[in-house]
């Protein structure tokens, strides 16, 4: 047991308290004090909380190097002023945060924090700081001379997840009996999207231990799978996913290999126990143990190279290597002629903590040895050679016994037949698999051993090989077969009907619930299913809920799995890794998520007013004229309908006026009333410039992100913030007017390596029909929802208000009538007999979920507000008739360039899809349906003509232009899909290709403007261009027919639509955060 284990027990056995000598002021040595408080809490990296911060030093300084992220909370105004100013001076704004906070109920989800310091007594009642605090997280409070610290201890009904199915035995059940529906969410991490779905999964495996998780990921530029690797392994805090440390994986996997043929071993390559990490650091390398707080190696086990898969048991580390390259190496095109099939395999014994080579099993005909069945307990190891399961003692590899699975199965158990036994006979198992893929299962558990090979189980006993029973067994989809063993039943994919008795395999339950909770259509998920023992956890269209022992199922197809890992249950929770999945992408989340399940929503102690009044309330200078300029811009994309276009002409001459260096990642900018308004999004900041010199009027600094630009209206800036707020300032001196908590609750989370609020609010706020809309949420599926306001925006008075929340779906739905299915037309709505489709609260069928909403820059036309796919009135009503507007497939903000992600044109109705929208995007006609409406990676438009930009497969990018027609409230409904008969996607009035790479385009008047990244790729950096380190282009093009006009250089390509034009200028925000003004 390591040093820090043995602490947390003895906080266990003793109250959890600890008092230790005062290690001096704070205020004296603030710097010296933050190291002895991370030294005595022995906390190395993580979620760290202050309260009571002061002047902000002692909070700067326990944001001691990368691994931490610091949030700080004091009751003065004054205080949080110094403590920024101090935090802004260190250039630690956003990995530190401070904000005011004056309760007695703490801001934090539960679990989150892993240190909570104060230098004075709270007022917070203990059992709330336990709840915020994670598992084996501290609370280090200064009373009096001395200091207290308490621990959390980690909690005996969650599990950890040490091995890609589960732990050594191979059975993917974890013991835990928190994990279930989710209902909440825990964090948010990068990256948003994985590269390419058709092609090898961008993370290999994800594993957990020490409430620390860890994975393997290419972070390679999601814009073009074309691009070279750039493989990591990553380590974050499990309970809110603080980035702890990475290093680079020198090579990996063939990243262009095909995402359904495995290569299998690739999630075995990653195993974590206690506090080491046991992975091969490139493709061809043998295994090294890291340090888990901080990635450093321990040792490496030289005599196990080419390491193939791990696992560990009883601190013998078992390595199975290949010769003379690992076969997911041999995938790989360039290496393939040096990769014999099947390679000669070995499977190596290593004492873990001291790198001893024990023992190896080798011998003729070892590349029959079969993926995916190496597993070890009781002291033993088992794995199948050949058509022979093998077992050898642990410690010394010597022989116990050797047994030959059944040949078939029946669907009923029996006796199995007699077999030949203590004889290892090397039957070619390989014919019936290929390079990289098996369909093989083997599990130990409780002195039985269960072997499946794709069509038949055999279980045999652990301690001597005797047959017990078998029973027919089938695969999963694109996977093998699906074996959990928990309270004392087997239960086997894909249907889970039958529970078996582990030792006779007698029939005890049956449960067909699975046929009821799946959406029916499309194929299931190309990855196994896990378990916990409540819960069989599948992957049919996203993460369905068997329960086990309850009727409390659960489907839940708006969050998924990663192709060829899946999902994994543990810690309480269930980790959604990354994907680049094309479905339901109205409600579908994105990212890689930690999800909780449903819990009584806490009871707040005089929550803080919604509205809170500022030094500008009532007094905002008006405009000399209520006429609105049309030669301004002023907001994201020049007005509600998001058009990116302005009829203010601006010639294709420009020079460089002015520019200011603003610093970090900067959004588009937006110009109106004398000034250009931008925000520096990890800072927190906004930046009000004079438009025509660029010298600074003033700044504003939020407490989050704010992610997009501020709307400039009537002489106000308003924004929402990743804070749950909504702001406004007055525009002439950035001085408060108001700002209105839009979220439910004042609850802190972490996202993208900050914190936010769980209810976050876009930047951009929506400005129509004198009123500001703005969204808090993130998806109607978690936390109780999102909230749609529509507030006075002098006043932040709320007008009108709605929460858009989705529920949840039992199998208990009530079936359609038949008139409601002869309603439905099956040639136009996928699964027309998928009683689901018409009657579940989530209407999901196989590609489309219509009651499900994510969040994003609102839209308006001037009579309606739309939300993506959603329309409301003006009055925050839901309408269920759908119009034309802008949006996207993931957001407007999205910048990953994900092949599965556009903007369009059209209603939002996906509903009508025969398939994934993006097949059709890239194969109009083929699937009997094309885009009836314009579609591109970004768009501008006016009333007559559309211009955009579209990818094609090959990572290229073309320019064209499409008719347009003006909103009407009148106009006719047009589904976004139709059949192929009448035409695909509308004809381009032109189109041309690019030679650049397009970030930000925007009409103004007669010129047409692109800026972005050039093409051409450098051989010896070839992810520069990416990464924008190869400057940027700026062209003036003519929407008549796309020629380009002017070309000028920049020295950084701009951000994602980060372009304005305003009375005769154009505004640029580039990747090295600058602003640019440019005009003639």
């Amino acid at each position: 047991m390591n040093a820090k284990s043995q602490r947390f027990v003895m906080f266990t056995l003793f109250s959890a308290i600890v008092w230790l000598p005062s290690v001096g002021p704070a205020q004296e040595r603030p710097e010296q004090l933050s190291r002895e408080i991370l030294a005595a809490t022995g906390i190395k990296g993580g979620l760290v909380v202050h309260v009571n911060c002061g002047d902000g030093k002692l909070t700067a300084g326990l944001g001691a190097g990368d691994a931490y992220l610091v949030h700080g909370l004091d009751p003065d105004a004054a205080n949080i002023t110094k403590a920024r100013a101090h935090i802004r001076s260190l250039g630690l704004c956003g990995k530190v945060s401070v904000e005011q906070w004056a309760g007695k109920t703490l801001p934090y989800a539960e679990n989150l924090v892993n240190l909570l310091v104060s230098e004075q007594s709270l007022k917070v009642d203990k059992r709330e700081i336990m709840r915020v605090l994670a598992p084996n997280g501290a609370a280090y409070i200064k009373e009096g001379k001395s200091w207290k610290e308490t621990v959390k201890p980690r909690p005996t009904e969650i599990d950890q997840w040490t091995h890609y199915l589960h732990d050594a035995s191979g059975n993917a059940v974890a013991r835990d009996s928190v994990v279930g529906p989710p209902r909440r969410m825990q964090w948010l991490a990068a990256p948003t999207w994985t590269r390419n779905h058709h092609t090898l999964a961008s993370i290999s495996a994800v594993v957990s231990t020490q409430e620390r998780l860890f994975y393997i990921v290419d972070e390679g530029p999601a814009a073009s799978v074309q691009a070279p690797s750039k493989w990591f392994i990553v380590a974050r805090d499990a309970f809110n996913g603080v980035l702890l440390w990475k290093r680079p994986i020198s090579s990996w996997a063939w990243h262009l290999g095909k995402f359904r043929s495995g290569p299998v071993q690739l999630p075995r390559t990653l195993v974590a126990e206690d506090d080491r990490v046991y992975v091969p650091l490139e493709i061809d390398a043998p295994v090294s143990a890291l340090d888990a707080g901080t990635g450093g190696i321990i040792r490496t086990y030289e005599s196990a190279k080419h390491t193939e898969e791990i696992i560990l048991s009883d601190g013998i580390l078992l390595v199975v290597t290949g010769s003379p390259i690992p076969e997911q190496a041999a995938i790989d095109p360039a290496r393939s002629e040096k990769a014999p099939f099947p390679n000669e395999k070995s499977v190596v014994a290593f004492q873990a903590d001291t790198g001893k080579e024990l023992w190896r099993w080798s011998e003729e005909g070892s590349g029959n040895l079969m993926p995916l069945t190496l597993a070890a307990g009781s002291g033993r190891v088992f794995f199948v050679a050949g058509s022979s399961i093998v077992c050898l003692d642990g410690k010394t590899g010597g022989d116990l016994w050797c047994s030959l699975p059944t040949e078939a199965g029946q669907s009923a158990a029996k006796p199995a037949a007699k077999r030949q036994k203590n004889v290892r006979k090397q039957k070619s198992s390989n014919r019936h698999r290929s390079l990289g893929w098996s369909v093989a299962t083997l599990v130990v558990k409780d002195e039985v051993v269960l072997w499946s090979n794709g069509r038949e189980l055999a279980a045999l006993s652990a301690e001597t090989g005797k047959d017990l029973w078998e029973c027919a067994c089938r695969p999963g989809f694109r996977s093998p077969s699906d074996i959990f063993v928990t309270a004392g039943l087997v239960w086997l994919g894909p249907d889970f009907a039958e529970g078996r008795d582990l030792h006779s395999g007698e029939v005890k339950k049956i449960n067909t619930t699975v046929q009821d909770l799946w959406t029916v259509g499309h194929h299931h998920r190309c990855y196994r299913e896990k378990a916990t023992d409540r819960y069989i956890i599948t992957g049919k269209r996203g993460i369905e809920f068997l329960a086990l022992d309850s009727d409390h199922h659960s489907r839940n197809n708006w969050v998924r799995g990663l192709c060829q890992y899946g999902i994994m249950p543990c810690n309480g929770l269930i980790y959604a890794p990354s994907h680049a999945c094309g479905c339901f992408m109205e409600a579908k989340l994105y990212g890689f998520w930690a999800l909780a399940p449903h819990k009584k929503a806490r009871k707040q102690n005089a929550p803080a007013p919604q509205l809170q009044k500022g030094p500008a309330y009532g007094r905002i200078d008006k405009p000399s004229s209520t006429a609105e300029n049309a030669n301004d811009w002023p907001t994201h994309r020049h007005d509600p309908l998001r058009s990116g276009s302005t009829t203010m002409q601006l010639g294709a001459k420009l020079q460089d006026l002015w520019h200011i260096t603003i610093g970090g990642r900067l959004t588009a900018p937006v110009a109106a009333g004398g000034s250009v308004i931008l925000c520096s999004i990890d800072t927190h900041r906004v930046f009000a410039l004079d438009a025509r010199s660029g010298e600074r009027k003033w700044t504003f600094t939020a407490d989050g992100r704010v992610d997009s630009p501020p709307t400039i209206y009537d002489g106000l800036a308003l924004f929402g913030s990743a804070d749950g707020y909504i702001y406004c300032l007055r525009l002439s001196d950035g001085e408060l007017a108001w700002r209105f908590r839009a979220a439910p609750d004042q609850l802190k989370t972490v996202s993208l390596g900050q914190v936010e609020s769980v209810w976050p609010v876009h930047g951009s706020v929506l400005v129509q029909n004198g009123l500001a809309y703005a969204a808090a949420g993130r998806s109607s599926y978690l936390d109780g929802g999102i909230v749609l306001y529509g507030l006075e925006p002098t006043t932040g008075k709320v007008v009108c208000q709605t929460r858009i929340r989705s529920q949840h779906p039992s199998p208990d739905d009530a079936m359609p009538t038949q008139a409601e299915c002869d309603t439905m037309s099956r040639k136009i709505v996928q699964n027309a007999t998928d009683y689901k489709t018409f009657t579940a609260p989530d209407k999901s069928d196989a590609f489309s979920m219509a009651e499900g909403a994510t969040t994003d820059i609102l839209v308006g036309d001037g009579r309606s507000i739309y939300m993506r796919h959603l329309r409301f009135d003006r009055n925050c009503i839901r309408e269920k008739e759908q119009s034309r507007h802008l949006f996207s497939t993931s957001s407007l903000l999205d910048d990953a360039e994900v092949h599965r992600s556009h903007w369009v044109l059209g209603t939002g109705d996906f509903s009508r899809m025969p398939v994934s929208y993006s097949w059709i995007a890239y194969n109009p006609g083929r699937y009997g349906s094309g885009f009836s409406v314009p579609f591109g990676l970004m768009l501008a438009f006016d009333d007559e003509s559309i211009c955009g930009v579209q990818r094609t497969k090959t990572y290229e990018y073309k320019l064209f232009a499409n008719d347009n027609t003006p909103f009407s409230a009148d106009e006719p409904f047009l589904p976004d899909f139709r059949k192929a008969a009448k035409g695909s996607s509308p004809r381009f009035n032109w189109s041309i290709d690019l030679p650049l790479r397009p970030r930000a385009m925007l009409r103004a008047g007669g010129t047409l403007f692109l800026a972005g990244m050039p093409c051409n790729v450098d051989e010896k950096d070839p992810v520069a261009t990416y990464e924008g380190r190869k400057g940027g282009l700026l062209w003036a093009s003519s929407p008549a027919d796309g020629s380009r006009i002017a070309e000028y250089k920049l020295q950084s390509p701009p951000v994602w639509d980060g372009m304005a034009a305003a009375n005769g200028r154009l505004y640029v925000s580039t990747v090295d955060g600058t602003l640019l003004c440019m005009g003639d």
